[in-house]
């Protein structure tokens, strides 16, 4: 009685694992259906996405590319490899006036805390070719609620921005040629002023050369004493008429170049004088010793002596070069 109460014992517990067994294996199955059938949804909207006609792309919470669209190309003219390789959009693509409110967009949608999950910008695409778009984002967490980073949607809007008369001015790159006009317009204003300035000192060098001709063509400087008085006659009226420099017209065209220079200067180092200015001016234009002293009628180891001396009114100490200081005012 005793072996056949086991039995009985063993083979319900057998049963029983058998039973279990039984319903292992079916979630064992269901799982993996519903594991293949997510699959396929991600295939399914990867899918989707590689083919829609959005630009469709994915940050992780640190702001890094996780996944672009293809589409990327025809809007940008940049493969979505090159874009995910890039140091982030908006160094790469993204117009120079909106880079600051695009960036704390992005920020702010990474962090969750934005209102208006929405934004329009401008971006120029590899062929310089400026485009609005509308940027529209929101939160990704998985199953378990984690948080993946944020989905990104941009589409183009430049053919609704033109019918809105917003960016008619820039429409076809009228900006850039603006900016091209107006360059080589203020290039032709500088080399107006520079043939004005070199016609001025010519005629002053002609009447120079004038009254010196006729110095000499009074004669009558026989003896050596009369010819020593020439000479210094003739050395002081050179002297006397150093080239004029039209310093205006300099101070005019160095504000076009560089606004400001000359206020920040004096602003940062209101002790030095008015030659120590006019020195600063012409090296912040890029122009050497040489091409200095023969502005001031002076010899170029001179210019380099003022320059020392410059350096030292204006404490610049080091290795530090007195144009690269001069840049950075």
């Amino acid at each position: 009685m005793s072996n056949s109460g086991d039995n009985r014992e063993l083979i319900e517990k057998i049963r029983s694992l058998e039973s279990r067994i039984s319903e292992l294996k079916f979630e064992l199955d269901e799982t993996r259906s519903i594991l293949e059938e997510q699959q396929q949804q991600r295939r399914f909207y990867q899918l989707i996405a590689e083919f829609a006609f959005a630009w469709e792309l994915w940050f992780d919470p640190g702001g890094n590319i996780k996944y672009c669209s293809p589409s990327c190309y025809d809007l940008t003219g940049f493969t979505s490899n090159e874009i995910i390789l890039a140091p982030g959009i908006e160094p790469l693509l993204v117009y120079e006036v909106d880079k600051t409110k695009f960036n704390d967009f992005l920020q702010g949608s990474l962090k969750q805390s934005l209102v208006n999950q929405s934004l329009e910008f401008r971006i120029l695409t590899r062929t310089k070719q400026l485009r609005w778009c509308v940027l529209n984002v929101r939160g990704v967490y998985d199953q378990h609620g984690k948080y993946l980073g944020v989905r990104a949607s941009v589409h183009d809007i430049s053919r609704l921005k033109r019918a809105m008369g917003h960016i008619s001015e820039l429409e076809k790159g009228k900006e850039f040629e603006q900016r091209n006009k107006q360059r080589l317009q203020n290039q032709l204003e500088l080399k107006d002023r520079e043939l004005v300035s070199f016609l001025l000192q010519l005629s002053q060098k002609n009447e120079l050369l004038t009254k010196a001709e006729n110095m000499l063509k009074q004669g009558g400087f026989t003896s050596a004493v009369q010819q020593k008085k020439l000479l210094e006659q003739l050395s002081a009226l050179f002297d006397q008429h150093e080239p004029v420099i039209e310093w205006g017209m300099i101070g005019n065209q160095l504000e076009k170049i560089h606004p400001g220079f000359l206020d920040r200067l004096q602003k940062r180092h209101p002790a030095i004088s008015s030659k120590d200015v006019r020195l600063c001016t012409y090296i912040r234009l890029g122009l050497s010793s040489k091409e200095i002293a023969g502005l001031i009628n002076n010899t170029p180891k001179s210019v380099e002596i003022a320059r020392v001396r410059l350096r030292k009114k204006l404490k610049i100490t080091g290795n530090s070069r007195l144009s690269a200081y001069l840049a950075q005012v």
